[in-house]
This record gives structure tokens, sequence and C-alpha cells, in this order.
């Protein structure tokens, strides 16, 4: 169970990395500065260095995910762990095939809920660190889609860029995305990490992580994710970088700096948010403040996608445990 369970977090990992690097490289692509084979290589370099700088800037994000579920014995919490990883892989997989893009650290933490509840009840769930997800939540979608309404305003009044150094503003908008990447959803996987060999040592993960003490899981998250990010998604670039909303360049730039924002606001304070959710509303609030043509049937079914992402997560999650639990 042990090394299954390890098989599976690094395939979540991988896929984690496929499906949301679209986010730092689809505005890039789509308006034509770097192909897509170019931009997920840049993709990954900075993504990498995203991961390693802000473990050890501030490992917050990391303590919320470590600290989601209380897992009380290592038979039981292992089946926590491979339960949780399989329902977010499942619907990730399922979004991916439809080009949508989802929410892995949403499907994460609903599908480690759900197992959790399953094995040991409603009091192993940490409803301060739930408290924290519904936050980064509401701050991904509204607080992007004010942010970048803001941005629209300060590029109208104040921003006078040439179309030549637009396109060199934009490479670096997508370095800073996919720093920002790493530095978020690098954080939630060095938690599971932690988590997980926590519970085959049989040790108790302290409150506070020290990155000094798990500088080989950093790494070893790192490049698996960086190896993932180099590979993307190209059919959900296509899908949010120009089919949902038409962005010229000067729009691309202003999305990418919108989600830096929000994402930078929320690895600060340890809010665990959703990297998606940021770069799509960075996307859908800059197109509507700029008027641009909107495909609003294509916008609402990736929100339906997120709507269900929690609540089908946590029950395959759920189910999962219970036939695990009798089976094992």
């Amino acid at each position: 169970m042990y090394v299954i369970t390890f098989i599976i977090i690094i395939v979540l990992i991988f896929t984690n990395a496929i499906t949301d690097a679209p986010n730092a490289i689809a505005t890039l692509v789509g308006t034509k500065v770097l192909s897509f084979r170019k931009a997920a290589k840049l993709s990954a370099i900075f993504n990498f260095i995203g991961i390693i700088v802000m473990s050890f800037v501030n490992i917050s994000v990391a303590n919320c995910i470590s600290s989601m579920v209380n897992l009380d014995d290592s038979k039981n919490g292992m089946i926590v762990l491979l339960s949780g990883m399989i329902a977010v892989i499942a619907f990730a997989l399922v979004a991916m095939k439809f080009g949508i893009p989802t929410s892995e650290t949403h499907g994460l933490i609903a599908g480690l809920t759900g197992a959790a509840v399953a094995m040991y009840g409603w009091k192993s769930v940490s409803w301060y660190e739930w408290k924290n997800v519904l936050i980064g939540l509401v701050w991904s979608i509204v607080g992007t889609l004010i942010v970048g309404y803001i941005i629209s305003k300060i590029f109208e009044k104040m921003v006078n860029l040439k179309n030549n150094n637009i396109e060199r503003w934009q490479i670096l908008g997508c370095c800073g995305m996919s720093f920002m990447h790493g530095a978020q959803d690098g954080q939630k996987f060095i938690g599971i990490l932690i988590l997980f060999f926590g519970l085959v040592r049989n040790v108790y993960i302290p409150g506070e992580i020290n990155p000094l003490n798990y500088v080989g899981i950093i790494l070893y998250t790192a490049v698996i994710m960086a190896m993932g990010v180099s590979i993307g998604g190209k059919k959900i670039v296509e899908n949010i970088g120009s089919d949902m909303v038409e962005l010229n360049n000067k729009q691309a730039l202003m999305s990418d700096i919108t989600t830096v924002f929000t994402l930078f606001m929320a690895s600060m304070t340890g809010i665990p948010v959703s990297t998606t959710h940021a770069k799509t509303m960075s996307i859908v609030s800059v197109g509507k403040n700029e008027n641009s043509k909107m495909d609003y049937a294509r916008i609402f079914r990736i929100c339906q996608a997120w709507f269900w992402n929690f609540p089908i997560s946590g029950f395959i999650g759920y189910g999962l445990a219970i036939l695990m639990r009798s089976m094992i």
C-alpha cells in the first residue's frame, strides 16, 4: 500500500503540472508570442524556481495542506491518502479530456476530506484549514475579478507600451506566472508528501513545518512538477488562451499581472488557492473590462466543472475509502 500510494502521489503531481501548465502559458501562446513548446519549456524552468524559493520564504500553504485532516494511524491514514489521490486524478483526467481547466487543489482537498470522514468521521477534519480554503476560493474568483478591473484601469490611464515592448513584457509575465504556480501548487504537494512520509515513519507532523528538514521532498516535488509542466496541456491552452476570450497582447499582459498578484498575496498569507481559478478569472475580468469577444457558453461550462469538483471528488474519496477498508 505504501508503494502504491507513493506512485499515485507522483502521478498526481505530474498530472497537476500537465493540466495547470496552461495557466502560465495560455495567453502567451494564445497571442502567438511564443510557440506552445517553447513556452512550456520556459514555464518549467520558472515553475521549478518558484517551488524552491517560496518553500524557504513562506511554507504556510504546505502547513495548511498537511494539517487539513488528522490521520491517527498508518494503515487507515494511508487509505485516506490513496483514496483522496485517486479521486482527484480521476476528476482531472476527465476534465482534461474535454479541455476544461479544473482545480486539482480543490479536488485534492475534497478527496482527502471525503476519505477522512469515511475512515475517522467528521472529527478528523480541520475546519480551521477549511476556512482558509473557502477564503481562497472567494479570493481566487471574486478577488481576481476586482484586481483585474483595477489593473485594466491602471493600464488605461498610465501605461503606454509599444507593440514590440509588449511581447517582451508578456514573456516576463509568463515567467512570473510560472514562478507563482510553483510557489502555490508545489507547496500543496510538498504538504502531501510530508504527510505521507509521516505516516510511513509513524512520526508526528509539526504544525509549523521547517523547510530545512524537508529539502529532499522539496527538490523531488520541484523536479517532478517541472517535468510535467514542460509537457503541458495543449488543448487546455487553446481553450483558455484563445477560444474562451479573444485578447490582444496588451490585454494578455494585464491578465498575467492580475494572476501573479492574486497568487502572490495568497501564497504570502498561507491561503491555498486554485491557480486555474485565478488565471481563468483574470482573463474573463480583463476581457470583460476591455470589451473583448467572449464565449460565455464556454465560460459557463468551465464554471460548472469547478462547481462539481468539490462534491464529486469528495464522494469518490469517501466511496473508495469505504471500499478499501472492507478489502484490506
